[in-house]
């Protein structure tokens, strides 16, 4: 009887056993799963827990490995930020490697490292080393292309004219804001004058921001033949963009007109119609494709593309379409007749010259006008998508389109960008105004219609 109890017991305990280890199996499984395939739902109103579009390409084709060391202090709450940070990198590929090391635990290694901050990285690969003293998903990025990319492009803005200049801080003209943002890109940024010495031959990208005056022929000169050789040139014009530079862009088929735009219904809510969200942005053309939030150009010159012109400009922003033109200094929104609806403020074109892609095999020329300069002045290029418009279009004319991509907005903790257009601000108006309102005055007079008629 004893033994019968003792296999009667046997018998109902296996079950039970067996269906413990079968569920605790399951679990596993279900976290090893959620961990090799994870899904993340970010709800915060500046996606401060997902990776921009670039950072993910630019992670993803990483051609070699890289080791990230970051020192820290346990109860540093920018720790778990900064681990999060490090952790999404880390999954999109196997290429990157991290780890923490407690600074204040671990002194000889942050001696030999050299580092003596909390939330320091050190990103190694190949032999190669950068440190990022307050680590930003930008930054991060930033190093993680100077580490792993062979080749340094060198952009030259042109000075002499009352151009923007990159080392200005000045929030109105100056462009030290830009000039981060390409060092960030791995874009060396440097001054040049036309007028002792033609463009040099280490030059990937020649930038000219809002000159105010003439250049002399000589100069229109170099540029030309550095395009004619297979450089790339930037143009961002203002109204009072003098008529030789102007000239320039009219050579390779993309004329700057001598107006101003007003889009009175892309215009900021309670702005000037001189301020405005330009919409308009050309799926086809990688520049604009891959933005994720409109540009915000201000005090804009409408462009003029001839697409007969050799090598095929095209426009690729434009206005919306009540948009029109006003002449520079006209009293009021004064139109005119022959300028209104879509209005082009960019455009491109790869000019077909002798020497290029069709010729004897070296790169042809590219070219991108602006008919804004505002829009990577410190004061507004972290508006929105005017970042990415001035880094993408540098990637492009130097025909590294794996880097284009929409960056992650450096944006101010309590201090959001809120752009709202004219039409959103009516629309906005009538819904909190008019028909919420509306909506419970009918309920109301219905219930106490229904409760007089009982």
């Amino acid at each position: 009887m004893a033994g019968q109890a003792v296999r009667s017991a046997a018998g109902r305990l296996l079950p039970l056993v067996v269906g413990t280890i079968g569920l605790v199996a399951c679990g596993a499984l279900v976290l090893a799963f959620a961990f090799r395939h994870n899904l993340r739902l970010d709800l915060t109103p500046q996606r401060t827990y997902t990776l921009s579009s670039h950072a993910r390409s630019v992670v993803r084709a990483l051609d070699r490995d890289v080791v990230i060391t970051a020192f820290v202090r346990s109860e540093d709450p920018r720790t778990p930020l900064l681990k999060d940070l490090l952790w999404r990198v880390a999954a999109e590929s196997p290429r990157i490697r991290y780890a923490f090391v407690d600074l204040n635990r671990s002194p000889a290694l942050a001696q030999r490292y050299g580092i003596d901050r909390y939330g320091a990285l050190v990103i190694e690969s190949g032999g190669r080393r950068r440190d990022v003293a307050n680590p930003s998903e930008g930054l991060l990025v930033g190093a993680l292309l100077r580490v792993t990319r062979d080749r340094e492009r060198i952009v030259y803005f042109v000075t002499g004219h009352g151009e923007a200049s990159p080392g200005s801080t000045d929030r109105k003209r100056g462009g030290s804001v830009a000039r981060r943002a390409l060092e960030d890109e791995l874009f060396a940024v440097r001054e040049l004058s036309l007028l002792s010495a033609p463009v040099p031959a280490d030059a990937t990208v020649v930038v000219i921001a809002g000159p105010r005056k003439d250049y002399l022929a000589e100069e229109i000169a170099h540029l030309e033949a550095y395009v004619a050789r297979g450089g790339a040139l930037l143009l961002l014009l203002e109204p009072e963009s003098p008529r030789s530079v102007a000239a320039l862009a009219a050579r390779y088929g993309i004329v700057p007109l001598e107006q101003i735009v007003v889009d009175p219904e892309r215009r900021l809510a309670s702005g000037e119609g001189f301020t405005i969200l330009v919409s308009g942005l050309a799926p086809q053309f990688p520049v604009t494709r891959m933005l994720e939030a409109p540009p915000v150009f201000s005090y804009a010159r409408p462009l003029e593309v001839r697409p007969d012109a050799a090598g095929w400009p095209q426009g690729f922003l434009e206005t919306g379409a009540a948009a029109f033109a006003v002449q520079p200094g006209a009293v009021g929104d004064t139109p005119v007749a022959a300028r209104r609806g879509r209005l082009v403020l960019g455009a491109a074109v790869q000019p077909e010259l002798p020497g290029g892609e069709a010729g004897t095999g070296r790169p042809s020329g590219r070219l991108i006008v602006y008919g804004d300069a505002d829009f990577a002045t410190n004061g507004m290029i972290e508006y929105l998508g005017n970042k990415d418009l001035l880094v993408n279009s540098a990637n492009w004319l130097v025909r590294d389109e794996s880097l284009i991509a929409a960056r992650a907005q450096e944006k101010e903790r309590g201090r959001e960008q809120l752009f709202v257009t004219a039409t959103q601000g009516r629309m906005a108006f009538w819904l909190a105004a008019v028909v919420q309102p509306g909506v419970f005055l009918a309920a109301a007079l219905t219930v106490f219609l229904r409760r007089r008629m009982r």
